[in-house]
C-alpha cells in the first residue's frame, strides 16, 4: 500500500501522501498503485532547508516481492511497548528477553532492512526507525509461577482463549490518515472454523459514534459514512478479535483481548 511505502522512508503522517500521489502521474488515487516494477517519487524529508532545490524528491522502485517469512517460532500472546525517548528496538528486544528478528515479524510496519538476525545487535547497518509514543508489539513475559491452593472440586473453569488476538498491520498506531477510505489490516491467526469471523470493532472517540463489522478477511475497508467530515480531525479507536455467533446469533469473542489501536482521521 501507499501507506506502507511512506513509512519505508521515515514518515508516520499519512497527510504526506496527497503529496506522493500529486508528484506521480502513474498514481491516480492512493487506493490504486502502479504495477511492479514502476518508479515514483517521493518527497524527500529535510530537518533544515537543503541546496539541493534541483532534487526535491527521492525515487522508490516497486517490486513484486515481499520479505520471506522465517520460521522463527513466537506464538503466545503479545502486548503493546510504548516507545519512551532514547529507546532502540535492540534495547526493546533485550529488555524483553527476545530477538530483534521476533519483533521483526511481530511488527510488518517496521522496516528491519539491513539487520543481520544472526546477532543480537542486528549489525552497523541495522537502524530500526522508531519513534516515541509508538507501540511496538513484544511478546508479554512469562508471569512467575505461584503456588494454586488446593482445588475443592467446586470450582468453575475459565474458558480459555482458542486463538491469540490478531496482529494489527495497519494503520500504525498514531498515525494520521488523509481525509479518505481506509482499510483495516491485520495478520491471520491461521485456518478459522466454519462460524468464525473476525470482528472489527470501531469507535470514533471524537463524536462518540461506533461500528461493528464482521469478515473472514485479514482486512476491512471502512465505510465512507465514517470519513469525518465537521472540520476537525477525528481520534478512532479500534481492535480486531476472534468471534463465534451462539445460537442466538450473537458474537462471542473466542480469541485473546487484543491492544486497543488509535490513529487520527482527518477530515474532508
Amino acid at each position: 500500500t501507499l501507506g506502507y511505502i511512506i513509512q519505508l522512508y521515515g514518515y508516520i503522517d499519512f497527510g504526506v501522501i496527497d503529496q506522493v500521489v500529486a508528484l506521480n502521474d502513474n498514481i491516480p488515487d492512493a487506493n490504486r498503485l502502479p504495477g511492479a516494477g514502476a518508479i515514483i517519487l517521493i518527497p524527500r524529508q529535510t530537518a533544515t532547508p537543503t541546496p539541493d532545490l534541483n532534487n526535491p524528491t527521492i525515487v522508490a522502485q516497486l517490486t513484486a516481492t515481499t520479505p520471506t517469512p522465517s520460521s522463527v517460532d513466537f506464538s503466545g500472546e503479545l502486548m503493546c511497548h510504548t516507545v519512551l525517548p532514547g529507546e532502540t528496538i535492540v534495547g526493546i528486544a533485550s529488555e524483553y528477553s527476545t530477538t530483534i528478528e521476533v519483533l521483526s515479524q511481530l511488527n510488518p510496519d517496521l522496516f528491519f532492512s539491513g539487520c543481520n538476525f544472526t546477532i543480537p545487535s542486528g549489525g552497523p547497518e541495522c537502524n530500526v526507525l522508531i519513534s516515541e509514543g509508538l507501540c511496538v508489539n513484544v511478546p508479554m513475559p512469562t508471569p512467575t509461577p505461584t503456588l494454586s491452593p488446593t482445588p475443592s472440586g467446586n470450582e468453575t473453569a475459565t474458558p480459555t482463549p482458542t486463538y491469540a488476538p490478531p496482529m494489527v498491520v495497519s494503520p500504525p498506531q498514531n498515525a494520521i490518515a488523509q481525509a479518505g477510505v481506509i482499510r483495516l489490516q491485520w495478520v491471520s491467526v491461521g485456518e478459522l472454523g466454519d462460524l468464525e469471523v473476525y470482528l472489527v470493532q470501531v469507535e470514533d472517540t471524537t463524536n462518540a459514534a461506533t461500528f461493528t463489522q464482521v469478515t473472514r478477511d485479514t482486512s476491512l475497508l471502512l465505510p465512507a459514512s465514517l470519513i469525518p467530515n465537521d472540520g476537525q480531525t477525528h481520534i478512532i479507536n479500534w481492535r480486531v478479535s476472534v468471534a463465534r455467533p451462539n445460537d442466538q446469533g450473537i458474537y462471542r469473542v473466542v480469541s485473546g483481548d487484543g491492544p486497543l489501536r488509535t490513529f487520527q482521521w482527518q477530515s474532508q
